[in-house]
């Protein structure tokens, strides 16, 4: 053994693992242990080790020592104490031990009783001792079974020191001495037995004992949320907060924040579970729908009415009302996402019975008036007379109609075709009723209404991105009900009714021509109902830039990436598709009017008048080219306003060829004598100028100047036959229109073709037919 102690390493090594007084103790083993082996630097290291276990700060430069040994005590010594030097470590050491060892080997001995001496009697001293023994003990944990027993011991003292804190915390609470309970607190702080003091508060200030909350913030009749209860209700927990406020501000002050965990305990136990009990009914699903569609106003309410209503709270920091609405953000974002998705589906629910309302209230409508149209017919019938009313549509190309009763079954016959008229009227009437206008804005408005009751949860930093994406999804929504279950099904009727829509069947009537209107209804019916699909188009346009882009539900600067735009330009698509098919039928229909107007009003005399007459005769453009211009222009500018300008320009671009088309075709079915030929050349300049200086298509312009240069093919006299010829030779007379072919066509509507026709043909061909043999 003697020879083990002569080794410096067994020595240092045993010497570290000792507590202070076992070290001392074995320095004084022999000399020869403390002098080649426990002196000098090696002690120095070992007093360090000691003091820097006990959290004090080992420093080369001197520290000033100026207290005397007698001017340290437990409870002071670590606030002045704080440094050390190697070669003072010894002494700092021994101030320490002094101090504290008394109670350390009392804790060793588990001598409790009186441990603490008179002068330390106050319960913070205790604490702030007990603290500090703690502290020192670290010095021995070298020696760990000899520190786990201090500890051990220590533990079973402060536990018995917080439990007689914790009776005398409940006398004075009870007898309201809150200042007594705030040094009790104190007490409780330093021993850092913050839960406890924490669970002691809420202990003494249960929500559930002291507050009584409405039963139903709901009206049990309408099941809406009633205003004046919930503020009653939200008054009661803004008062009793504010209370706990002021208690919690005097018995921690701002030494720990309780107000915080109890105010966090009090929205997640109480507040949140309450209200989603008023939200949630477990008997009926549709009042469940119906008291969570509240959950904005529920919400907006917390902040506006409790939130900021909160008092300022010296424990809570100036941040307490932001960390409150934190917490109510945090515990009722379930019931907020919940309420997002309800909303969105009642959204689309009510949307799409409104329209399908529409649908069904539109169909009995036409129903019933159709059985008035038959009743009211079928009585005029019985009274051997049947006279048709005017209306918007008829009028258009009628203006009476007088039908042969002389029979049973001609009336009949008569009643049916009469029905089938009047029924046509009236689908003409209704196309512009479709689509409703009125109808389409409250479904925008209430799309509007949806969003910015989801916008109201955009402060809520967790969900954003989910508030975003609802409100993203609701704009869908009111594009798809708009377009599937309106648009498209109004449109798509107002076609079938343009495409069925057909005059000409129109046989057994008599008709008065100069009655006939300037307009074709189903062109013009047509026309307000594309007014009424691009204010619709409008609507959603600044519905997507106001209620989408303004509030940052889409990023203007990334919207191509989101497959809404994708959506609200299908829909435009869509919408510009039906305009398109649409007037191509209106058009089919307005070109079916100018050729009822030419086979009605076009006289054969027109062109090819009795010579007998033609001087008595006024040189103006024929009553069937005053009506059709008249046509035209009261159609051609049907859109303006209405759509865009391309839209417009395709549109009278389209008439305007299709036009020329009929003009073409009426000149082929009529003769034309060279005397007439100057009332051909008026009404195609009546066209032209049209054309030119109303429209001011420039595209279609020269079809008419090419027109026009035909007339003068009529003009030539057939005693100049052969300039005839030239004139058909000189294909770009004819501004590039027409072919030699076509306009060879054209001339053999002269009255004089067969004189003609062997001196032009032997201009165009350079022989005639009757100049051929055949051997």
């Amino acid at each position: 053994m003697e020879d083990l102690l002569k080794v410096t390493n067994i020595v240092v090594g045993i010497a570290q693992n000792l507590n202070t007084q076992d070290y001392l103790s074995f320095q004084q083993v022999n000399k020869s242990v403390y002098q080649h082996h426990l002196c000098g630097s090696k002690d120095e290291k070992m007093w360090c080790q000691r003091l820097v276990a006990m959290e004090l700060k080992s420093n080369r430069n001197d520290v000033p020592n100026d207290v005397k040994l007698e001017c340290y005590d437990a409870l002071t010594i670590f606030d002045h104490v704080k440094a050390f030097t190697p070669s003072t470590a010894k002494n700092t050491f021994i101030r320490f031990y002094k101090c504290f060892q008394g109670f350390t080997n009392k804790l060793y001995y588990n001598d409790l009783a009186n441990f603490f001496p008179e002068r330390y009697s106050d319960p913070l001293t205790q604490a702030i001792i007990l603290q500090n023994i703690s502290r020192y003990n670290k010095c021995c944990i070298n020696d760990f079974t000899f520190y786990r027993r201090l500890q051990d011991n220590l533990r079973i003292l402060q536990e018995l020191f917080i439990t007689t804190i914790l009776k005398e915390m409940e006398k004075n609470f009870e007898s309201r001495n809150f200042e007594t309970v705030s040094k009790f607190i104190k007490v409780l702080l330093v021993c850092h037995e913050e839960n406890t003091a924490v669970d002691f508060f809420k202990s003494k200030n249960d929500f559930m004992s002291e507050v009584q909350l409405p039963a139903s913030i709901f009206n049990p009749d309408t099941n809406e949320l009633d205003q004046r209860i919930l503020k009653g209700a939200l008054n009661t927990l803004t008062n009793f907060l504010n209370e706990k406020i002021k208690l919690v501000d005097k018995l921690f002050g701002d030494s720990y924040p309780v107000i915080i965990n109890y105010s966090e305990s009090l929205i997640a136990d109480n507040l949140s579970e309450y209200f989603n009990s008023q939200l949630n009914d477990k008997k009926d699903s549709e009042t469940d729908i119906t008291r969570i569609d509240s959950m904005p106003v529920l919400y907006t309410s917390l902040i506006d009415l409790f939130v900021a209503n909160l008092t300022e709270s010296q424990n809570g920091g100036q941040n307490y009302a932001k960390v409150v609405t934190e917490f109510i953000n945090l515990y009722f974002e379930p019931k907020i996402v919940s309420y997002l998705d309800v909303a969105l589906q009642k959204f689309n629910e009510d949307t799409a019975a409104k329209f399908l309302k529409f649908l069904d209230d539109t169909k009995i409508r036409q129903k019933e008036h159709n059985e008035q149209i038959y009743k009211s017919l079928r009585d005029k019938v019985s009274n051997q007379q049947l006279i048709n009313e005017k209306n918007d549509f008829l009028t258009s190309f009628t203006k009476m109609f007088k039908i042969s009763n002389s029979t049973k079954t001609e009336s009949k016959e008569q009643l049916k075709l009469a029905y089938d008229l009047n029924l046509m009227t009236s689908n003409l009437m209704s196309i512009e009723s479709l689509v409703s206008l009125d109808l389409c804005y409250k479904v925008v408005e209430q799309c509007r209404n949806c969003i910015e009751r989801m916008c109201t949860f955009l402060a809520i930093d967790n969900i954003i991105d989910t508030v975003k994406s609802k409100c993203q999804q609701a704009f869908k929504i009111l594009i798809f009900q708009l377009s599937e279950n309106h648009l498209k099904p109004g449109f798509t009727k107002a076609i079938e009714i343009l495409q069925e829509y057909n005059p000409n069947e129109i046989k057994n009537l008599q008709i008065e021509l100069e009655g006939l209107d300037s307009q074709v209804e189903p062109l013009v019916k047509f026309t307000e109902l594309i007014n009424t699909g691009d204010i619709v188009l409008q609507m959603t346009s600044i519905f997507y830039k106001n209620e989408l882009i303004q509030k940052h539900i889409i990023d203007k600067n990334k919207d191509f990436l989101n497959d809404i735009v994708q959506t609200k330009k299908n829909f435009e698509t869509m919408l510009d598709d039906y305009v398109a098919e649409g007037l191509n039928t209106g058009i089919n229909k307005l070109m079916d009017e100018v050729l009822f107007v030419f086979s009605t009003l076009q006289l054969p005399d027109d062109f090819n008048p009795d010579p007998k007459t033609l001087r008595k005769r006024e040189i103006k453009p024929s009553k069937a080219a005053m009506k059709n211009v008249e046509l035209l222009y009261n159609h051609c500018f049907l859109l303006t306003g209405a759509t865009d300008k391309g839209t417009i320009d395709v549109f009278q671009q389209e008439v305007g060829e299709r036009f020329f088309n009929e003009i073409v075709k009426n000149i082929k079915k009529n003769l034309i004598s060279a005397d007439g030929a100057i009332f051909l050349i008026c009404d195609l300049n009546f066209y032209y100028d049209f054309i030119a200086n109303k429209l001011k298509q420039k595209s279609i312009v020269p079809l008419f100047a090419g027109l026009k240069a035909v007339g003068q093919l009529y003009l030539v006299s057939s005693k100049d036959s052969k300039e005839l010829g030239k004139m058909i030779c000189d294909v770009g007379r004819f501004q590039g229109i027409f072919t030699q072919e076509e306009i060879y066509e054209l001339v053999q509507r002269r009255t004089d073709w067969v004189r003609v026709r062997r001196d032009v043909e032997k201009v165009i061909y350079g022989l005639g037919v009757s100049d051929c043999t055949i051997l």
